[in-house]
């Protein structure tokens, strides 16, 4: 099985981060986006991994220079395609294998990959559809709970009562026949999802119901993943020169002593070793602090390039 991670989009929900490096390369916990995307496939036995980009592309190929893990970069230029698109343009390099998995970028997952892997290896399956279960009628995408069956986006259709919905979590599988599906000017994937029903496909929806998932493309998102990182629900490791204290619920570095922790509140990830705390912080992020000692700070991410607000 190969991978393809999405990558090129422009991160418009993250700026001012976004308007000086591609969202592939947003941090966190001291990593880019990218390096937990490629490690979480590398975990899963997937080796060989293609990525796209677009907006800033010419740092994803000084990442990839210096990149632990390897990787092959599709660069869409000069108009950037999609998903569809996408993998219309990857369609050489994904149909070595005879299954392939694409995941976005912007979505951090711990959950069972390779029993999904299985799963739709050992089935009549064109395309999976990896979804989170949910128990309202709010999900994103529909599906028949009989036999799984994707039905269609939950935006575009009708629910009837005998369907189901579930979150899209931003990873599919797929054959390799369906990678004669896309098309150049496919910019959704939905269309080419659709064309598979009508061609008599198989499109199924694999529903993940323990673990982690989380989509980051939107600050609070990226905020409440540090915070599941200090509450340890999401399993990733902290810098090297940093520690979390459970207690406090927080991650400092560990050259702080208690007296500056004093103002520190819940939730609080702090990477820049030369912030001042002046006030009171909570649910805040600090990456780097471009404004010096400051007074109080809630719901805030700290960048060298500004602040960025979110709500709780």
């Amino acid at each position: 099985m190969r991978g393809f991670i999405l990558a090129a989009g422009f991160g418009t929900r993250l700026r001012p981060i976004t308007l000086n490096i591609p969202k592939a390369l947003v941090p966190l916990a001291g990593k880019p986006l990218l390096w937990h995307a490629l490690e979480f496939l590398y975990k899963n036995g997937i080796s060989t991994v293609g990525v796209n980009a677009h907006y800033l592309c010419e740092q994803m190929d000084a990442y990839r220079s210096n990149a632990e893990q390897k990787f092959e970069v599709f660069k869409e230029l000069p108009e950037i395609r999609g998903t569809g698109g996408a993998l219309h343009f990857a369609r050489s390099f994904l149909a070595h294998d005879e299954t392939a998995i694409v995941i976005n970028v912007d979505i951090i997952g711990r959950f069972d990959l390779a029993g999904q892997i299985r799963q739709f290896e050992a089935s009549s399956e064109m395309c999976r559809l990896l979804a989170w279960r949910n128990s309202s009628m709010t999900g994103t995408i529909v599906y028949d709970p009989v036999n799984n069956r994707y039905v269609g986006a939950a935006n575009e259709i009708s629910q009837p009562e005998k369907y189901a919905t579930a979150d899209f979590i931003g990873m599919a599988l797929y054959r390799r026949d369906f990678l004669s599906l896309p098309e150049e000017d496919d910019f959704s994937i939905l269309p080419v999802w659709q064309r598979a029903i009508d061609r008599g496909m198989e499109v199924s929806v694999g529903l993940v119901e323990q673990g982690y998932w989380r989509d980051i493309g939107n600050p609070y998102a990226l905020a409440h993943a540090h915070f599941d990182v200090i509450d340890g629900r999401l399993d990733i490791n902290p810098p090297s020169f940093m520690t979390i204290d459970r207690l406090r619920r927080c991650c400092v570095p560990k050259s702080w002593c208690d007296e500056q922790k004093t103002g520190l509140g819940c939730y609080c990830w702090i990477e820049d070793q030369s912030f001042i705390p002046c006030g009171k912080i909570e649910h805040s992020v600090v990456f780097s602090s471009p404004v010096g000692p400051r007074a109080d700070m809630h719901n805030i991410i700290s960048t060298m390039w500004g602040e960025i607000p979110f709500d709780e």
